[in-house]
């Protein structure tokens, strides 16, 4: 198998044919997709017994990340998602011939794959995340905070000291700090008991809250839907979501690569 994780635009790929995987689902669910996969490539099912991986032919055993192919990868997962469970696996996962497919990875991992096909039966990934509108947030600071409010005067004008400046920096900083947290606690209080499970990205971005992926059963979908309408109409104009899903479960399956033969 030949995996391309971070390919350049522009690199050079092998002449060499292989077999695109998407993921692996049930068989008796498994089924064609015209003309949706990477390079406009029809997919195709490869069974093994009671499993099926999803698969389309590609022109090199490495293919680059372009936005399309990123795009139909995500597609194909999603219409496969619509018929039953299924186990994601990275962009870029190429087996050079569906042997190398099915005696080196369905077959060996045959146990492994059921199990995920299992635990994951009836559940799904929904994504959430919020930023805030930045002019709408400042201007509740400046409101809430007198201190930072008259800092906020006082260096408007041109003989503004420097030390004046850093010190609304910081309390602005701070400030925004500590409501990023408060928020984001109270997003996750009220949609955390709507999920099986989460992850949450916890690298910083500026004037986001939060940015999480829920675990959550395909019946409570419409709750956890329910629930972001709420949320969206408490925030207008102070907070944006950007909520995506149903999705495969991306965040929570973790299918290691097989090994080379």
């Amino acid at each position: 198998m030949t995996v391309q994780t971070s390919p350049k635009a522009g690199a050079d790929t092998t002449s060499a044919s292989g077999l695109y995987c998407y993921g692996i689902t049930w068989a008796q669910i498994a089924a064609p997709q015209k003309e949706t996969g990477v390079g406009g490539e029809s997919v195709e099912a490869v069974y093994d017994g009671e499993l099926a991986a999803l698969t389309s032919p590609v022109a090199s055993t490495k293919v680059r990340a372009r936005r399309r192919d990123l795009l139909n990868h995500s597609e194909v997962l999603a219409a496969a998602l619509e018929r039953g469970t299924v186990l994601p696996l990275r962009f870029g996962v190429v087996f050079e011939s569906e042997v190398e497919l099915v005696e080196g990875f369905l077959r060996p991992r045959h146990a492994e794959l059921v199990a995920l096909l299992r635990k994951f039966e009836g559940q799904v990934e929904l994504t959430v995340r919020a930023y805030y509108e930045e002019n709408a947030i400042l201007a509740e600071i400046v409101q809430e905070n007198p201190r930072i409010a008259r800092l906020r005067e006082e260096t408007r004008v041109d003989a503004a000291t420097y030390p004046l400046k850093v010190e609304l920096g910081e309390r602005v900083a701070g400030e925004l700090q500590r409501r990023t947290h408060r928020d984001r606690d109270a997003l996750l209080s009220r949609l955390s008991p709507l999920a099986r499970d989460l992850e949450i990205d916890q690298e910083p971005i500026e004037h986001q809250v939060l940015r999480a992926s829920f675990l959550v059963e395909r019946g409570h979908v419409s709750a956890f839907d329910a629930a972001m309408d709420e949320l969206a109409r408490r925030h207008a104009g102070r907070i944006l979501f950007k909520y995506v899903g149903p999705l495969a479960p991306h965040s929570f399956v973790t299918v290691a690569d097989p090994e080379p033969r």
